[in-house]
């Protein structure tokens, strides 16, 4: 097959259509905006060639231009000439590239009876097949396991624009003790606060001193591990990318937890300690029977209100860090010790941030990584016992 695809920004789209339909040959399409097409296109074929998903001689980039509708199908016509392209046994995906060329591209693949395809939303994979001069439409789900085994650093170079890799951080996998052990004992060690190292293999570089937050990460590591995801970077560091004659050192964003699941990059940013809004209350609470000045508690206020803030920026720093990253498909959680203001709570909801408590780390981990999964009997179970527990308590009240 010869899939010909317009490049853009968003690389999923290309990955989880070269992993299925497996072609032998791959035209990309770009135009000459560097930032929106051209590198992007450049950093998909070498992902695509060092993970081996295609050769590099199988890949092809093409320049299109981005606004000329006529031009656009010209050129398309002048690439199967040149190339002597069997149109039998090619299929254009037109997810990618502007508007324009989209349409341009779909318009073309109509006029000439080729296939084409769309990469929808939850990863399904819309067909548009030529048949009597007209198209029939259906619609084919794409497996996200196909990529499971695919290390995320390449993934993250892959679709990472503005900076760069200062440091790969460790790879995490399960250790043979961490496979042979049962799910219930994992998540058992993990709620008891029992040390997690000897169940993980950890290859390459993190802080040489040991930090608060390391149980936490290693831990959260271990249980996703345990789920099913194959490896997780830790530790990951980036820096804005060096220019000609500018040459930076210095990282301005680290990486708890990154890991590929489900066709995207999930960043899970870990914190092992008390809300910093939570700080001035038990303040608050130790200076109680003192007398204090009167502006003390105004003072107190204004510091909560403040770090109340901090925590927003927190996620707003994580959002954008995700979004050069992982593009429109990638997922920010946040693992938290202790909870998060309701304003925090608001923020994070309405920006698609998921919030994981540590005592609850293992089920919704579960839940956010197999959304469709009907629950257990023991989770229905540890519902009901928690919902009547809690109506009995209010009755009381």
């Amino acid at each position: 097959m010869n899939l010909l695809s317009f490049a853009s920004k968003q690389i999923w789209p290309h990955v989880l259509s070269v992993a299925h339909l497996k072609p032998s040959t791959l035209i990309l399409l770009h135009s000459n905006d560097m930032d929106e097409s051209k590198r992007p296109a450049e950093r998909l074929r070498t992902f695509l060639s060092d993970v081996g998903l295609l050769p590099r001689t199988a890949i092809s980039l093409v320049v299109l231009p981005h606004d000329d509708f006529a031009a656009v199908q010209r050129d398309l016509e002048a690439i199967t000439e040149s190339r002597k392209l069997d149109l039998e046994n090619s299929v254009l995906n037109f997810t990618g590239g502007n508007k324009l060329m989209a349409t341009a591209g779909f318009g073309w693949a109509n006029r000439r009876l080729v296939r084409a395809c769309y990469l929808e939303r939850g990863n399904k994979l819309v067909w548009f097949e030529p048949r009597n001069s007209e198209f029939t439409t259906r619609t084919e789900e794409i497996s996200t396991t196909l990529l499971h085994d695919i290390d995320p650093l390449p993934l993250l170079r892959c679709q990472l624009d503005a900076s760069e890799v200062e440091r790969v951080g460790e790879r995490i996998t399960l250790s043979d003790r961490g496979l042979q052990m049962s799910e219930a004992d994992v998540y058992s060690r993990v709620q008891n606060g029992t040390p997690v190292g000897d169940l993980l293999d950890v290859v390459g570089e993190a802080d040489h001193q040991a930090k608060a937050g390391d149980a936490l990460e290693l831990s959260a590591a271990a249980i996703l591990l345990k789920l099913g995801v194959k490896q997780i970077r830790r530790s990951l560091r980036l820096k804005v990318k060096s220019t000609r004659g500018l040459s930076t050192r210095k990282p301005h964003a680290e990486l708890d937890l990154l890991f590929n699941w489900a066709g995207r990059l999930w960043l899970v940013d870990c914190k092992d300690r008390k809300a910093p809004d939570q700080l001035a209350e038990a303040f608050r609470r130790e200076l109680r029977g003192i007398r204090l000045p009167h502006r003390a508690d105004e003072l107190l206020n204004r510091i909560q209100s403040e770090l109340t803030i901090g925590q927003t920026k927190i996620l707003k720093e994580d959002i954008i860090a995700m979004r050069e990253m992982g593009g429109l498909l990638g997922k920010v959680v946040c693992l938290r010790k202790s909870s998060l203001g309701e304003e925090v709570h608001q923020f994070a909801a309405s920006q698609n941030i998921e919030v994981v408590l540590k005592s609850e780390i293992v089920p919704r981990f579960e839940s956010l990584l197999f959304p469709n999964r009907p629950a257990s009997v023991d989770a229905i179970s540890k519902l009901k016992g928690f919902t009547s527990g809690r109506v009995v308590t209010e009755t009381k009240k």
